[in-house]
């Protein structure tokens, strides 16, 4: 059929008048609808690309990916769809029924773009148990999950072009199967990333060890409920070199707190190297193919808590000392950290185990591949076999600074940055997984997972005058924080105040590096406080109680505290919820580990 000049202009003031957004996001979903993905264990939104960069073009491109192939080959645009056998009388295997007026492929673009929840989170990323998602089984309450992401598709019901009743039969249950009968070729993750939930979570095998004491003073690690969602940051890298040295730059956002994981993968290469920026619910990995070969461990790793930069220099090595004419290849994937946290747990072997109090203990572990820095305020899960049995306990490594007395620690050379420090409290109750830790002798194996926790670092950027609450072990979180913190340049800090609460002397840690903190800094306060002190402390007595805080807190003094953060036992975490909500402490002001 022929197109006269009339219907050509007719058409063209037609699409104008959808607005060229909604144009150009109607063109790509319809390009991309004939694609056919061969999937691994996650979802793919495009194919990772690959680049090439030298010294005039250092701008830097990523993919828009919610979880991206592993390889580029995992992707293929096939010539003429799939036939799925569905015997439709129309002779279309997709079975398309008629749709109401309103119902179009253009009008579920422009209900996508009104704001509407139509997952139902308030922009939230959720995982979701399949138990959990079995309770989503209604036309007007539908949940769908596909290749590992669940999607709320209640609203898409009547745009789908097969029709309510073929959709329904995948709700309230995993339908990648179903998916991949009907119509594997569809890009449905443009059609329905709106309607995100979060990853379908499935139960994990490994008991979590959860050791109680009348005397408890370690922190109890909860997951509190995640925080409204906010833009997503994307790295931006960059990298310059000389003769014997190139550096990589990884810029994130101001307190935006990421964290990184730097791995040399043994079987690879020495020009492939893996870099993963963790920022909240998402990893951003890359995997570079270096123009040459570069040397291993990094000769310097800084993180700029920030700025949120992330620097990684790298000796050339002495035969290809030169001056590389690119920089080489890259892939980028972005991936939902919750869907992939169980598949991601490293191994670290010991390197140092020793006493370091009458009830507590050093645990350095060392993995030469893999140089890891948290986000201020997480921690990680520690895995390992125990008569038989999986078993993990949450805890939050420390600064190695903060551990210098340790000669065996400091002669750890290079390789120190590829360690993570611990102190950890002993519990002396039978098959205690702080007992087993505490019997480990070196270079055995200690799985380590991927951050986990939800502190917004940004929260503390608004006060000059913050309370940090320990008790006991959990005084861990803190001690980067207070480096963080007295270092800060914005908004900088003018009282940081630490009180920390024990039953005795003996159980004080770090005592010697936090009173050189306070004695070189004025603006850093460090106060113990002992609820069963022997004849000859002279200091602080009693428990957290709203007369030990209501100073702090008094309106009419210019260093009121205005920010505070407790960790310490569940018992002690609610206890100063309540003190705090007696004195009217604005809720948002306060963060509890």
């Amino acid at each position: 059929m022929r197109c006269t000049p009339q219907a050509a202009l007719k058409a063209m003031l037609n699409l104008r008048s959808l607005g060229l957004s909604i144009k150009c996001q109607a063109a790509r979903i319809e390009q991309n609808l004939w694609r056919s993905c061969t999937f691994g264990h996650g979802c793919i939104l495009d194919e990772p690309e690959s680049y090439n960069y030298n010294t005039t073009n250092m701008s830097n491109k990523t993919t828009n990916n919610l979880l991206a192939p592993s390889s580029p080959t995992s992707l293929m645009i096939p010539q003429t769809p799939p036939n799925t056998g569905s015997g439709s009388a129309t002779g279309n295997p997709r079975n398309k029924c008629a749709l109401k007026p309103g119902h179009s492929l253009m009008d579920w673009i422009r209900l996508g773009n009104s704001g509407v929840d139509l997952a139902g989170t308030k922009g939230r990323i959720i995982p979701v148990t399949p138990e959990e998602l079995a309770k989503h089984n209604t036309r007007n309450d539908a949940w769908m999950a596909i290749r590992g992401v669940v999607y709320n598709v209640t609203r898409y019901m009547d745009f789908h072009p097969g029709g309510v009743d073929e959709l329904m039969r995948g709700v309230g249950k995993d339908a990648t199967k179903l998916f991949n009968e009907v119509h594997a070729w569809v890009n449905y993750q443009q059609l329905l990333n709106k309607c995100l939930i979060g990853p379908l979570k499935h139960s994990k095998k490994v008991e979590k060890v959860l050791e109680v004491s009348t005397n408890d003073l370690s922190p109890k690690f909860t997951r509190p409920p995640l925080p409204p969602a906010t833009q997503d940051v994307v790295p931006r890298l960059d990298w310059i070199q000389n003769r014997n040295s190139l550096t990589l730059y990884f810029y994130t956002k101001q307190f935006c707190n990421p964290g990184s994981l730097i791995r040399k993968v043994p079987e690879r290469p020495n020009n492939h190297i893996e870099i993963s920026i963790l920022i909240d619910n998402y990893i951003h990995k890359y995997e570079f193919e270096l123009h040459a070969e570069i040397k291993w461990p990094p000769k310097d790793v800084k993180m700029n808590t920030e700025s949120g930069k992330l620097e990684c220099s790298f000796e050339k090595p002495e035969e290809r000392k030169d001056l590389w004419p690119q920089l080489g290849k890259q892939q980028v994937q972005k991936v939902l950290k919750n869907s992939v946290e169980d598949e991601l747990l490293m191994d670290f072997k010991t390197s140092l185990q020793r006493q370091y109090n009458h009830n507590s203990f050093v645990l350095v572990l060392n993995s030469p591949n893999v140089i890891y820095t948290l986000p201020l305020g997480y921690h990680v899960s520690l895995e390992c076999l125990i008569n038989s049995r999986n078993l993990s306990k949450c805890y939050t490594p420390i600064p190695s600074r903060y551990l210098k007395d340790d000669k065996d620690l400091n002669n750890c050379g290079d390789m120190e940055m590829c360690n993570l420090n611990f102190l950890i409290k002993k519990y002396t109750h039978p098959n205690s997984f702080s007992g087993h830790l505490s019997s480990l002798t070196n270079d055995m194996t200690i799985r380590v997972s991927i951050p986990k926790g939800n502190f917004k670092l940004s929260k503390l950027a608004g006060h000059r005058n913050i309370c940090f609450l320990a008790a006991g072990s959990g005084l861990t979180p803190f001690l980067p924080l207070i480096d963080h913190l007295l270092k800060r340049n914005t908004n900088r800090i003018e009282l940081l105040n630490l009180l920390y609460f024990n039953r005795t002397s003996e159980d004080i840690w770090c005592h010697d590096m936090l009173s050189n903190i306070a004695k070189n800094d004025e603006r850093f306060e460090f106060t113990n406080i002992l609820s069963n002190p022997d004849a000859s402390w002279t200091g602080a007595k009693g428990h957290v109680s709203s007369e030990l805080l209501a100073p702090l807190l008094d309106k009419s003094k210019p260093d009121k505290i205005t920010f505070i953060s407790a960790c310490g036992p569940s018992g002690y975490n609610t206890k100063v919820e309540e003190i705090l909500q007696e004195l009217e402490f604005p809720k948002e002001n306060l963060f509890i580990f």
